[in-house]
């Protein structure tokens, strides 16, 4: 089997028929569609039961509902490829999208095609152009933007991985933004990368969907991530830990002013845990900032302002 692609399932009956369709009429055959059925009440499961019966590269997984971390895990657990790809149960591939990442793959450990936001099927231009790197060069770029945009998500889509890649890596179990935390890790473990010029994945936004549904624990989530970030690649990537810092807390600040209850005080104790990390990095601001996030009586006045006032006496002194 040179091909294993995981879809994680949930309660997504009106858009997964269109994704394994376009999964399933690929030019490329030998490969196995994992579908991880994690506990739907829509219909969700019995619409991977119906693929199953029609197509017999397809392998369906049914579980207890225990979040899109446990449903990867266990598609991971009984992958038989040689090659990992990762689809969203709602995105939408391009026919070609395996056929040509793998025939440029050759000695590479991974491969990354471009995506775009775009829900139609155009069967665009295709371009031979390739970059070669290794994992450290790729994860930087993972956290620089060019033109706007990030140079490499750190979504799993888009890219196939080689399976031994995986071996020791799996997912956070009852955690959102669980690509944010791992995909690095298992990029970071790659001596060659290669990234086509091909927009062979569509990514699209639903409403309703995990990621566009927004709560307190997507928040939480995703600052945990950013501090499990900030912790683990300046070790591998010392000269990453200005940028890992920045990020982790200029979110932390963002989301702050949002939350309310137990869930400002987790994030509250998230951000100052991580201080010893970060210190270096703060400007004249978040100095002032951090005590007063400490005093609870200032607490609101701060999460409130963000020192705006304070920034405006300055700057009127400094004139």
């Amino acid at each position: 089997m040179m091909l294993s692609v995981i879809i994680p399932v949930y309660n997504v009956k009106d858009w997964l028929g269109e994704t394994v369709r376009s999964l399933l009429d690929q030019t490329f055959r030998d490969f196995e569609l994992i579908l991880v059925d994690d506990g739907s009440a829509d219909g969700s499961g019995e619409l991977c039961d119906a693929f199953r019966l029609a197509d017999s590269r397809v392998t369906v997984i049914h579980q207890k509902n225990a979040g899109v971390s446990a449903a990867r895990n266990a598609g991971l657990d009984v992958a038989q490829g040689e090659w990992i790809g990762w689809v969203d149960s709602d995105d939408l591939v391009e026919a070609d999208m395996f056929e040509r990442m793998l025939a440029v793959a050759e000695d590479a450990e991974i491969v990354q095609c471009q995506h775009d936001r775009s829900c139609a099927l155009n069967g665009g231009e295709r371009s031979d152009a390739v970059t070669v790197m290794d994992g450290a060069a790729f994860v930087r770029r993972m956290f620089t933007k060019r033109g706007g945009a990030y140079t490499n998500q750190t979504a799993l889509w888009s890219k196939i991985y080689r399976r031994k890649l995986w071996e020791d890596i799996r997912f956070p179990v009852g955690q959102v933004y669980e690509d944010e935390m791992q995909t690095y890790k298992v990029c970071l473990k790659a001596k060659k990368i290669l990234e086509t010029e091909d927009i062979l994945y569509h990514y699209v936004k639903r409403e309703n969907s995990i990621i566009t549904a927004e709560s307190p624990k997507k928040m939480l989530d995703k600052q945990l991530a950013l501090a499990d970030r900030l912790e683990y690649l300046p070790k591998r990537l010392p000269d990453t830990e200005k940028d890992c810092a920045e990020s982790f807390v200029g979110f932390s600040k963002h989301i702050l002013c949002r939350l309310e209850g137990d869930a400002l005080e987790q994030g509250i104790a998230v951000l100052l845990g991580q201080k010893d990390r970060y210190r270096a990095y703060l400007n004249r601001y978040d100095r002032l900032y951090l005590p007063m996030l400490r005093a609870k009586g200032l607490r609101g006045w701060v999460l409130k302002n963000d020192f705006a006032p304070i920034q405006n006496v300055l700057a009127r002194i400094k004139r």
